[in-house]
């Protein structure tokens, strides 16, 4: 399991190293600010109760289907009648965004370009996916162990605490945020259709490849929409505030202000 999260946690340790490194007063005072930030989704995401109740709610549901017979049903209709090359072809593309070492590299590089280029959009969907991720790795890996079900190729979907580490997809849930959160940015509601669609396409690859049961499949993926919709929550909570920041420069200190709209 670790193995297959390393490249995720060395996408944070890229991504967070302008915020360690020397800069200029503005950085320091943006680097308050994303720290700011995250700490606030991590408390809205495992310390709020409405969001804890929907995650036991989402929690539960997977519960039900993985420890009774829906399971081994879907997935074996999903093989005998459904599975075919066209499908394993398509799965093949479907699992790249889950991919660690692609999406964050992805966050990183249209983050840079989105502050060469000035486009708010482009930096605004980085960072949110970016902090999307962070805010819910800790409950997923939790959720992969503590279910301790197994895959479809060793063994039955039933919750069997620290048995095993496949409880909820690692790929659906990377997978599922980019587009997810794209769809919470998008204001055309056919657009909002397209990206919730195509947020699920990670996960229903790791059907197809019999590499994980739907419940886990389905877990994974609402995961990933509660940490999006933690993140857009922050956000829209910090909408006209105002931060005021001393840092120190020299002899004295620079006074910074910043405002969110």
């Amino acid at each position: 399991m670790a193995k297959r999260f390393l490249p995720l946690l060395s996408g944070l340790i890229l991504l967070l190293l302008p915020l360690v490194s020397p800069c200029r007063a503005e950085d320091i005072s943006s680097a308050g600010r994303a720290v700011d930030l995250v700490k606030t989704d991590l408390e809205n995401f495992y310390l709020a109760r409405p969001n804890l109740i929907r995650l036991g709610i989402g929690i539960a549901g997977g519960g039900l289907i993985a420890n009774t017979n829906m399971d081994r049903y879907i997935r074996d209709r999903y093989q005998e009648d459904l599975r075919s090359n066209g499908t394993d072809q398509a799965a093949k593309i479907a699992k790249v965004p889950g991919e660690g070492l692609v999406a964050m590299p992805v966050y990183i590089g249209i983050y840079g370009a989105g502050v060469l280029l000035r486009n708010p959009t482009m930096e605004d969907w980085a960072q949110r996916s970016f902090r999307a991720t962070v805010v819910g790795a800790p409950a997923l890996l939790f959720l992969q162990v503590a279910t301790g079900a197994e895959r479809p190729t060793n063994g039955d979907s039933k919750w069997r605490p620290f048995h095993s580490s496949h409880g909820a997809s690692g790929h659906a849930f990377i997978g599922g945020i980019p587009f997810i959160t794209a769809a919470k940015m998008a204001e055309n509601p056919y657009l909002k259709g397209v990206f919730y669609g195509l947020s699920t396409f990670t996960g229903l690859s790791r059907i197809n490849d019999d590499a994980h049961y739907f419940s886990q499949a389905a877990l994974g993926w609402y995961l990933a929409y509660v940490s999006s919709d933690v993140v857009l929550k922050t956000d829209k909570g910090r909408e006209g505030k105002t931060d005021i920041t001393f840092v120190p420069v020299g002899n004295g200190f620079a006074v910074t202000f910043h405002r969110d709209f």
